[in-house]
């Protein structure tokens, strides 16, 4: 009995039993809790042995990127789970994978960076690659992995529409920014911002390959109704071009890759539509890549500098105007040989250029990580 009352007197152990009753009620998680479940998704991916002949084989890569499409998973994987991180691990790294948007749904901004310190700490990466989609993550915490001597680098996708808002804000706490904007370098330089390396999209061509399937489709579009992308169909419709289309937001759905891939093989045109018609921002996009890929022939919109990547009319089709777009879809129709010559050429020059696994070794190379 004296035992019972110099407990229940005693501050420490009736605190500590509401301690556990607050644990077992909350059923709130450790930080090294949490860690632990993040490693077990990445056990795949540290178990890798280092390849010596890689250019990454001696490095360990923290890769942090959304893995489902705008971090929903009823969307499927995002663009840079089908294609950066294949390229990344294809170059030897020992990586390690989080998934950013589900991190910050669990754990918001403060949590999120928490563990991105934890895991920094314990995996002591040499290179850090980031895809942000807003501030998932303090600023301070991107920062403090470049005080450990870690080489950071941010794909900033939207630099055409988000670069006052978000990439001038952030690309000044990275070691490196990259963008695809042509034009953002002149901006970036405005705002003495000189850690920047312009890259371009590209293309995980063990995915987006070609297969040997017959053509069912005069024309197909892959991508969401924005804008006046239902009008501009509607127009070809009534011009005679029938226009199958498949994406979040039309009624057929998105598409998985392998339906994807399946459909721009199966295709004679794939369209891609851009300002020319839909006035949007101009830009080039990764399905300017995945199509040549698959040895489909590309039909896009003349955006500034796709003559870089691709000369139109012997690689790839462009057009200028609705009427252009009418008048290339029929010629495609009309003359299938050369139709097929396009499509080989454009074939060998992603190959030859714009694959990601070339894409992030140029940009390694530039910052010094590779030789």
């Amino acid at each position: 009995m004296s035992s019972l009352r110099r407990y229940i007197a005693d501050p420490y152990y009736w605190r500590r039993a509401a301690l556990r009753l607050l644990e077992a009620i909350t059923r709130r998680l450790h930080l090294e809790t949490r860690l632990d479940r993040l490693l077990e998704e990445n056990l795949h991916l540290l178990a890798a042995e280092p390849r010596a002949d890689r250019p990454g084989g001696s490095l360990r890569l923290l890769y942090v990127a959304p893995k489902f499409d705008y971090g929903n998973p009823a969307r499927g994987y995002s663009y840079e789970e089908n294609h950066f991180l294949p390229a990344l691990v294809s170059l030897g790294f020992t990586l390690l994978r989080v998934d950013s948007l589900s991190l910050v749904r669990q754990f918001r901004q403060g949590g999120a960076s928490d563990l991105l310190l934890e895991l920094a700490f314990r995996f002591r990466p040499h290179v850090a690659f980031f895809v942000l989609f807003k501030d998932d993550f303090a600023p301070e915490a991107v920062e403090e992995l470049r005080r450990q001597g870690c080489v950071t680098f941010n794909w900033f996708t939207d630099d055409h529409w988000r670069f006052e808002s978000f990439s001038s804000r952030w690309a000044p706490r990275f070691s490196y920014a990259i963008t695809t904007d042509p034009r953002a370098l002149a901006r970036y330089r405005e705002r003495g911002i000189t850690n920047v390396i312009r890259s371009q999209w590209g293309v995980n061509h063990h995915l987006y390959r070609p297969l040997d399937r017959p053509r069912r489709y005069q024309a197909t579009f892959i991508g969401q109704p924005h804008g006046e992308r239902r009008a501009v169909l509607r127009r070809l419709a009534a011009a005679g071009v029938r226009v199958e289309a498949w994406g979040y937001g039309w009624p057929r759905g998105k598409l998985t890759t392998r339906e994807a891939v399946q459909v721009i093989n199966e295709s004679a045109v794939n369209l891609n539509l851009s300002q020319a018609v839909t006035r949007t921002a101009e830009q080039i996009k990764g399905r300017d890549f995945e199509v040549p890929a698959c040895r489909g022939l590309l039909l896009t919109g003349q955006v500034e500098a796709i003559e870089e990547y691709f000369q139109p009319g012997e690689e790839i089709l462009v057009y200028d105007s609705f009427e252009e777009m009418v008048a290339q879809i029929r010629w495609v129709l009309a003359h299938p040989a050369e139709a097929d010559r396009i499509r080989e050429a454009g074939y060998r020059r992603v190959l030859a250029e714009h694959t990601y696994e070339r894409r992030f070794t140029e940009i390694f190379r530039q910052a010094g990580i590779f030789a």
